[in-house]
This record gives structure tokens, C-alpha cells and sequence, in this order.
């Protein structure tokens, strides 16, 4: 019996990272090796993120997921950018048997202005981008909040691409600033450090630097 629960207390917890746009496996490498060094077993999901819209990438991601989702053991999230915005399309029709948590890094929760000026040339070429948009009747817009898994984001202080307003979420359980760029928080020390906490306890180390989100008239984050 004791032998059980020791087995039991080593077994490795399951998290699946997801890059953004652009992204390939070998850039969630650092996050990937960090997490491994932690006894966590990662798995890298990755995708053409180019060609497609997010709910086409959001099919393909659901597909993989459908036979855990009963699975007794919690798998946890750590996504990045648009790898974000592909998850919660997953996740607002989807029941976790035993949740994990989610930890995001710098998600565009409420667009990219960047996104939007691209969108504008380049959106037959990448849909994502419209997905991405500013703009009011964006994806990014219609998608609700994260209900089944305890969700921290990171955001990057020096990030060019996703505005630090736009990453708050209307239910997170926490959040906190790294001093990094878009794709540097995806290696930064802090970001680790601060992402495997959150993997851990549910929330980040108390001496993170924290800044409260303003709101919209409508009472949305923004």
C-alpha cells in the first residue's frame, strides 16, 4: 500500500503547450525543457498556424483532446498568443472530469491592433487575423470565458503585438506583468519561474508584480 501511494505521489502531471502564430515546436523548446526538469510530462500541440482561421485550428486541437477529457488525471495548459484564443474556442463546449489549470501567456483575450492593421492585407492569406482583430465583431469578442480550468495569465511589460489590456480575462484567477517581449516571455527566467507556481498552487508567487485591469462602459476588461 505504501508503495502505491508513493507511486501515486511521483506520477508526472500531463501539460499540453500550445504556441501562437507563426509558432513551431522548437520555440515552446525552453518552456518545454523547464517544465520536463519539473517532473511535469509535456506534450507540444502544434499546427500550420497560417493558413487557417482560429475555429479551424480549434477543430484539430478538440479532435486531440476528445479522449481526455474523461481522464482521471488533471492536464493542464500553457498556451501562447493565439494559442490561447484557440483553447478557450475548445473549452467552451468541453467537460473536464478532473480540471487542470491554465496558465496564458500573452493572450490577445481582447485582440491585437496589430492583427487588425494586418488583417486589413493579409487575411485571405492568414484568417487568423480577423479572428485576432480589435474590431468588434472579431472571434476574440464572441468566445466566453474560461469556466473549466483555474486560469493565470502572464503579459509581457515590453510586448509590441498584444496590448497589456487586452490580456486580462473577465474570470482569471490571477495575473501578473513579466518585463519581456511578445515572444520572449515564452524563455524569460521570470515567465517560467511565475508559470510553473501557478501549474502548482493555482495562482503566482506573491512577489509578482501585479497592475489592476481597467474596464469598458460595458463592463468588459479591456
Amino acid at each position: 500500500m505504501e508503495a502505491r501511494d508513493h507511486q501515486e505521489f511521483d506520477r508526472k502531471q500531463r501539460v499540453i503547450l500550445i504556441h501562437g502564430l507563426s509558432g513551431n515546436r522548437w520555440v515552446l523548446g525552453s518552456l518545454n525543457r523547464f517544465l520536463k526538469r519539473n517532473n511535469y510530462q509535456t506534450t507540444r500541440w502544434c499546427y500550420r498556424s497560417v493558413g487557417n482561421s482560429v475555429m479551424n485550428h480549434a477543430q484539430r486541437l478538440r479532435a486531440f483532446l476528445e479522449s481526455e477529457a474523461d481522464s482521471p488525471e488533471p492536464l493542464h495548459f500553457v498556451t501562447h498568443s493565439m494559442g490561447g484564443i484557440i483553447l478557450r474556442a475548445v473549452l467552451a463546449d468541453m467537460k473536464w472530469h478532473q480540471p487542470g489549470r491554465l496558465v496564458m501567456l500573452a493572450p490577445p483575450n481582447h485582440g491585437s491592433r496589430v492583427a487588425y492593421l494586418a488583417a486589413k492585407g493579409l487575411h485571405y492569406l492568414c484568417p487568423a487575423l480577423s479572428d485576432l482583430s480589435t474590431s468588434p465583431d472579431s472571434l476574440v469578442h464572441r468566445l466566453p470565458m474560461v469556466e473549466s480550468l483555474d486560469t493565470g495569465v502572464i503579459a509581457g511589460t515590453q510586448d509590441l503585438l498584444v496590448h497589456l489590456e487586452s490580456t486580462y480575462i473577465a474570470n482569471q484567477a490571477d495575473h501578473v506583468l513579466v518585463p519581456c517581449g511578445h515572444n520572449r516571455i515564452l524563455r524569460h527566467p521570470e515567465s517560467l519561474q511565475e508559470t510553473l507556481y501557478f501549474l502548482k498552487n493555482g495562482r503566482f508567487t506573491e512577489g509578482a508584480r501585479r497592475v489592476a485591469p481597467t474596464a469598458s462602459p460595458r463592463g468588459v476588461v479591456v
